[in-house]
């Protein structure tokens, strides 16, 4: 791996102004034809590099060192000197007036000497060349302004945009970790209150024939590798897209009466009411699915030696009602963790739906589970 190009080290500009001052002076006081020094022409030349070393203070006080250096650049006629304190006041001031009255002045002062010659022509001439130089220095502090401005707006949009993008990815995450928790709790907890059920049945039940003990066995085994397999299937949600990660299928109306003959098989005293005829549209078929799979768990957890049942009511147009009830048992302890987040899951999954859920005790000394849900004509 090459290691990025160094990056260019660009000559200070204070350095290129006392240059440039230096050789402006130079310029002045050498003869061009080889013949000796004019010193009358020595002390502006002094004067220039003298005023150019002054702007080298000019960034904390820039207001009114700028235009003071400019008008006083009329002593000695330095278009260095002009050009820094034009390009300099307009590239920091936001007020375009004040750069028009300042890159003015400077232009104007540096014109004065020449109208001491008495030339007219001559001066309007120089006038006009000083006028140009200092405008055209002023606009190019004006555009050189307005494109830092321009990428300081546009870092700070793209900043802005990259902030929001990263907490729209961090939601995302957490709304995505909140369901596979909750789908992680609807399909491992049913199953692992089931395996729990029927090995403390076989615990309890010390004189069962080696056949019942080898049925009982047998259920636990299909209960718990079904909860594995459930178990891996959701986790393959959370592969790459290269791991081609299986997808659970989802529970249908008939996966809702299989949950009840599980309930029964391990022992729990649960009873059916469905009293739905009409086809059952796959959506709703899979929160009724959460909502039985969530009241019967807890029943398993919390009152397995009480009386349960789980009532279905409704048909298309008006809602469908979904009750899990048990009665509510005397001292009964249970050893089996809670999670605290299944209601809430189901809760979510009916609103969502549109319906609404209400749980705990009734009035004929009951814990019922009840959701309401809108059932669609078509």
């Amino acid at each position: 791996m090459t290691a990025p190009p160094a990056p260019r080290r660009r000559i200070p500009l204070e350095i290129l102004m006392v240059a440039a001052a230096l050789f402006e002076g130079a310029l002045v006081v050498l003869p061009l034809d080889g013949g000796a020094i004019d010193t009358s022409l020595l002390r502006p030349a002094l004067i220039g590099i003298a005023l150019t070393c002054v702007l080298l203070f000019r960034f904390r006080t820039w207001r009114w060192l700028l235009p003071l250096v400019g008008v006083a650049n009329a002593l000695a006629p330095s278009l260095t000197v002009a050009s820094v304190c034009s390009f300099g006041f307009a590239n920091r001031a936001s007020d375009r007036r004040m750069v028009l009255l300042v890159s003015t002045l400077v232009g104007l002062a540096m014109s004065v000497p020449f109208w001491r010659l008495g030339d007219l022509a001559s001066s309007s001439l120089e006038t006009m060349g000083s006028l140009m130089v200092a405008g055209t220095t002023g606009a190019l502090g004006m555009y050189t302004a307005s494109s830092r401005r321009l990428t300081q707006e546009l870092e700070q949009r793209a900043q802005f945009d990259e902030d929001g993008r990263l907490q729209l990815q961090e939601e995302a995450r957490r709304a995505e970790r909140t369901r596979i928790a909750r789908e992680m709790h609807d399909i491992v907890a049913h199953k692992i209150s089931l395996v729990a059920l029927q090995a403390g049945a076989l615990e309890v039940n010390t004189n069962l024939e080696r056949e019942q003990v080898v049925e009982a066995a047998g259920l636990i085994r299909s209960t718990a590798t079904t909860a594995l397999s459930e178990l891996r299937e959701v986790l393959g949600v959370l592969r790459g897209d290269d791991d081609e990660a299986p997808l659970a299928p989802q529970p249908t109306w008939n996966d809702v009466r299989a949950l009840v003959t599980a309930s029964q098989e391990a022992g729990v005293s649960v009873e059916l009411f469905d009293f739905i005829d009409a086809p059952v549209p796959d959506t709703l078929a899979r929160t009724t699915y959460r909502v039985v799979q969530e009241g019967l768990t807890n029943i398993h957890k919390h009152a397995r030696h009480t009386q349960a049942r789980v009532a279905l009511i409704g048909e298309p147009g008006t809602e469908l009602v979904i009750e899990v009830s048990n009665v509510l048992p005397q001292g009964f302890t249970t050893d089996l963790p809670g999670a605290r987040m299944g209601l809430s899951g189901i809760e979510a999954r009916v609103t969502h739906a549109g319906g609404t859920i209400t749980s705990g005790p009734t009035d004929d000394g009951r814990f019922e589970v009840k959701a309401v849900i809108p059932w669609p004509a078509t």
